[in-house]
Parts: structure tokens; sequence; C-alpha cells
């Protein structure tokens, strides 16, 4: 497998959710993020890695607030801890706790796998040539759940 040069972005969820169907496929199927590494928390070649190391190794974080369990919670305190840009989605269908609201500021709705993808693919594109510069601004406002 050849070695990506775009950034490096780790996706953060829950077990209880079809991340396969709900994540994962929508983002391999992008031609734009193709260009970066994708690492998901459920692939073999992360299953004997601490998911506090690939966070740390990550430039960006997508969060998929969907159905939320404890090692989600775990997991998303760390990424709110490593100060990292982060873009949480949630689906429009099941909606999410509030509390999520108030830690991550701008929670963004999304129906279906074009909007999924669309929302990943903003988000890289906004911090990509931004994140190896040093300081960022981790805020970035790409709509609001209705």
């Amino acid at each position: 497998m050849s070695k990506k040069s775009g950034l490096k972005v780790y996706f953060v969820h829950s077990d209880k959710v079809d991340y396969n169907n709900l994540i994962y496929l929508p983002v391999l199927r992008s031609n734009y993020l193709s260009n970066h590494k994708l690492i998901f928390g459920k692939n073999k070649a992360n299953e004997n890695t601490y998911f506090k190391d690939i966070m740390d190794d990550s430039d960006l974080l997508v969060v998929e607030l969907t159905s939320p369990d404890v090692g989600f919670n775990m997991q998303l305190k760390q990424a709110i801890i490593s100060k990292k840009p982060i873009l949480a989605l949630a689906q429009k269908s099941i909606g999410y706790d509030e509390k999520y609201q108030k830690l991550l500021k701008n929670v963004i709705g999304y129906s279906t796998e074009e909007e999924f993808r669309y929302f990943v693919e903003t988000f890289v594109k906004t911090y990509e040539g931004k994140v190896s510069e040093g300081k960022v601004d981790q805020t970035v406002v790409l709509g609001v759940l209705n």
C-alpha cells in the first residue's frame, strides 16, 4: 500500500452504529479523500493500537455522534483534550444528546451518504495546507443541525 501524503483523518464513532455503511463506505467512495490517509478505528491494522496513539498521530478528527457508547465517550474526551480540529456530525433522523452540542459547539446534521461525504470533504479541504503550518483555528462552521 502506498504512503499517502495528505492529511491523516481519524474517524471516531460508536460501536452501536453500522459504521461500515454509515461512515467508512461514504468516505472511501470519495475521489478527493483518496489523496488523504483515512484512519478507521475498527480496522485490522489498528486493532492492537491504543486509540490515543492513533489520535496523537492524526491531523484531523471526524466524530459521528449517533448512538454513543462508553468507548465512544472515552475517545471523544481524548479528542477534545487533543485540541485537534474536530468535525462533529450526527444523523438528522436520530439526533444526538444536547451535551455534545455544549462540548463541540457546532454539530452538523446529515441525512444521506452524499451529505456525510460532502461535510467530511469540505472539512478536510478547509485544513489542507494549514495543519502543518502550526497553529490552527479549530472552529469550522459548515452548517447547523436543523
